[in-house]
């Protein structure tokens, strides 16, 4: 086999500073600011010419004939270094045919011609001996599973996808009920909202979000402001602990928030001001990133390094470490700074930075349209699972194809703590595929969700459509097969915003228009609905409500606290119903509330 290169092109810098401390120097972030010249490295696949160890043989034992007997052992490897041998035919082309010695859930034997998609996964088929003896491969979405010999399960219903591994077991999470402990609200008379929320190591949990109000919660601020970010910290109780809140000339944004390993609090943004600590360094927009104690005082501010002819960059997700450190992810839109190059393109990226706030590695995706990592979490091993939404076909994404142009189609990526890819997934179908949501699971895997639209009733990985938008959630294990996949949804506009793990099973937030199918018998509210959908380790809902009043409600964030209970992060316009007291006046108000869960 030639030697070939993943056209899906993740790039690596190892950085190595000696910053001392958080807030140390005068001007935060000038010693990240010195690796700017620093080259990205590419990552290549496995080739032929990769010697190989004999613990690492997991499939059959050599090439074989018709009967399965091993005739010699010329072979190939995968990514995951599993070695994969030669049938001793060829197909119509002259390539060599080589089987895995697996089998689909089906039992169909799985083949591979020693092809790789975009992103340098091996290509699968199943094959059959024609009566000439002559093997006839079919092109399969199916992958071979190297843990078992044994056929896989698939879940049989209409909401999965026709190629899972499944879950083995019993599902033993039943909801019985959910009540709400305490609600709270957070804003003035203008526009508020709230984004996502973590949980805290002392019970409670933080959210933030952006606002364009001066008085109530925001009252005492700066009129000269533009939109403002707010950090908002509430006690094991449900009960108001505190708030930063950061302004200037021009509008500042935080999107996401996490708690670190010391308790700190780090929430990551954007910002257009120059009159703040860690100014705009762009022509536009710069990526924001604030380090608080855990007490809300400022530690640490810092803006990414830019150029004024460029536009600057975004930052949408944050999630902390095991090290004590964090990843932040999001997109550029420039080509200075951080992402000097020669073409005009725009960059989806992952930094890691250590506990002292030092980058120690970054990657980039790059196209010519718009590219973003939208959503972070990390497991307990420092496995770093994240979803990408792009509309590019060029660059790093050369390969992908769309049905219709400038539709989102979502590639789900695993990391290891050192940044080397493990695993990339690519979710397309006819329409928009967006993925913002993901969370990694307790044994080693990821749940994401998101929503879809295609043009046909069954497309891509999706089986079914119910309206205008669904949501879909995936279950994948640590090797990135799927488990289970869902969708959910009615005849309405459906999206996921939110999930994480739940006593063996998943809570999904997020927001709807429908009144039918999974939302049949709920009360609808008015113009659209934040909803709340528990579901077991199997896929199945358990328990679902809607948060709704007479006008457009949303849930954002959901958390897990330490008690067991659980957290929703989100905005309403509405005052009744699920939102009676919330004294909205025509605009929107951040929210956040607990609820406790009752099993049967």
């Amino acid at each position: 086999m030639s030697k070939k290169i993943i056209a899906f092109l993740l790039a690596l810098v190892l950085i190595a500073t000696t910053f001392a401390a958080c807030g140390d120097s005068k001007t935060p972030g000038t010693k990240n600011d010195d690796e700017l010249e620093k080259a990205p490295e590419n990552i290549g696949i496995v080739t032929d010419d990769d010697l190989i160890k004999a613990e690492d043989v997991t499939a059959i034992t050599g090439a074989t004939d018709i009967n399965g007997n091993v005739v010699d052992r010329v072979g190939i490897v995968d990514k995951a270094g599993h070695k994969i041998y030669s049938t001793g035919q060829k197909d119509s082309a002259g390539q060599l045919i080589y089987t895995t010695g697996k089998v689909d859930s089906k039992g169909n034997v799985l083949y591979t011609k020693n092809n790789v998609d975009s992103f340098g996964n091996l290509i699968y088929y199943t094959g059959k001996y024609n009566s000439d003896g002559k093997l006839v491969l079919t092109p399969t979405t199916a992958k071979p599973d190297y843990t078992t010999n044994e056929r896989p399960s698939v879940i049989n219903t209409s909401t999965t996808t026709s190629t899972t591994v499944g879950i083995e077991g019993d599902a033993s999470l039943n909801v019985d009920d959910v009540k709400r402990n305490n609600v709270q609200y957070f804003g003035g008379k203008s526009m508020d909202l709230f984004y996502g929320v973590k949980s805290c190591a002392d019970g409670g949990f933080v959210t933030a979000g952006y606002s364009q109000s001066y008085d109530g919660d925001f009252q005492g601020i700066s009129k000269d402001w533009a939109g403002h970010g707010a950090v908002v910290k509430y006690n094991a109780d449900g009960s108001f602990a505190w708030k930063y809140i950061l302004g200037g000339d021009s509008e500042v944004s935080f999107t996401d928030v996490a708690e670190l390993k010391d308790k700190s609090i780090v929430a990551v943004g954007h910002t257009m001001a120059s009159d703040i600590d860690a100014p705009l360094n762009n022509q536009g927009v710069s990526a924001l990133i604030v380090r608080l104690d855990k007490n809300g005082k400022l530690i640490w501010m810092y803006s990414f390094p830019g150029d004024e002819t460029q536009n600057g960059e975004f930052l949408e997700a944050v999630a902390a470490t095991p090290d004590g450190g964090f990843v932040v992810g999001g997109k550029a839109v420039s080509s200075g700074g951080f992402f000097k190059s020669e073409d005009d393109t725009i960059k989806a990226f992952v930094f890691k930075f250590d506990k002292n706030c030092n980058i120690k590695w970054r990657k980039t995706l790059e196209g010519s349209k718009s590219n973003n990592f939208t959503a972070l979490s990390v497991n307990e091993d420092g496995d770093i699972f994240a979803t990408c939404v792009t509309v590019s076909t060029d660059y790093d994404f050369a390969g992908i194809s769309f049905a219709a142009p400038l539709t989102k189609n979502t590639v789900l990526v695993k990391l290891n703590k050192n940044g080397g890819l493990e695993w990339s997934q690519y979710l397309q179908g006819t329409g928009n595929s967006e993925y913002n949501a993901v969370y990694a699971t307790s044994d080693g895997g990821c749940v994401v969700g998101g929503s879809f639209t295609i043009n046909k009733k069954v497309d891509g990985i999706y089986n079914r459509t119910y309206g205008k938008s669904d949501g879909y959630v995936i279950r994948y294990n640590a090797k990135g097969d799927v488990c289970w996949a869902r969708l959910i949804g009615g005849s309405g506009v459906d999206y996921i915003n939110a999930i994480t793990e739940f006593n063996g099973g998943f809570i999904v937030a997020g927001q709807t228009t429908s009144a039918d199918l999974d939302f049949a018998g709920e009360p609808s509210g008015g113009e659209e609905d934040g909803f709340v959908m528990v579901l077991n380790e199997k896929g199945h809902t358990t328990f679902k409500m809607l948060l709704e009043g007479e006008k457009t409600d949303s849930a954002t964030g959901v958390c897990v606290l330490e008690d067991g209970s659980f957290v929703v992060s989100g905005w309403t316009k509405s005052d009744n119903a699920t939102f009676k007291g919330s004294k909205t006046d025509k605009q929107s108000k951040g929210y956040v509330a607990k609820y406790t869960a009752t099993f049967e």
